[in-house]
């Protein structure tokens, strides 16, 4: 579960921006006119007179209360993780599944929240190491912000 974040214009059109999950960098959704957080502000500043920004329940926000929402997000305090393979709690079909859990420094390799780069790169090592051929998601590029510790992705998501 995350919250999704969006441009609503004043013909009523919505623009996605990003989503914040539990766990993971903030991830944004690349756009024509932006495909940084530098250019997505600079497209707010140059539009923001026909712009909102607003989250999926309808909360408003000034862009510097929606800045820091999503700064105070990525600079959650890492925690270390290890992939492993074995029975979930939270399902109840009692199978083993590949998922992270928490660990010590030495046996890091990952942290959270999660930079969608290296999640991907460690499940396709952890994926080998278990033989675990769970299903894929497709081929999704993910790069990360130049100037913050924010990810962006292609294509639509929610």
């Amino acid at each position: 579960m995350g919250t999704n974040y969006y441009f609503m214009s004043r013909n009523k059109e919505m623009i996605h921006l990003n989503k914040l999950s539990c766990g993971w960098r903030p991830l944004f959704q690349k756009h024509r006119a932006f495909d940084s957080f530098r250019k997505l502000e600079a497209f707010y500043r140059e539009h923001q007179a026909d712009l909102e920004i607003c989250d999926e329940y309808r909360r408003q926000y000034s862009w510097e209360e929606y800045f820091e929402t999503v700064y105070a997000h990525s600079r959650c305090h890492p925690k270390a993780v290890k992939w492993v393979y074995e029975v979930n709690p939270m399902f109840l079909d009692n199978k083993p599944h590949l998922r992270t859990v928490g660990c010590s420094e030495e046996e890091a390799e990952l942290y959270s929240p999660f930079n969608h780069i290296e999640y991907k790169e460690t499940l396709q090592i952890a994926r080998r190491k278990f033989g675990v051929h769970e299903r894929e998601y497709g081929d999704i590029k993910y790069w990360n912000d130049p100037d913050y510790l924010f990810d962006w992705t292609e294509g639509e998501f929610v």
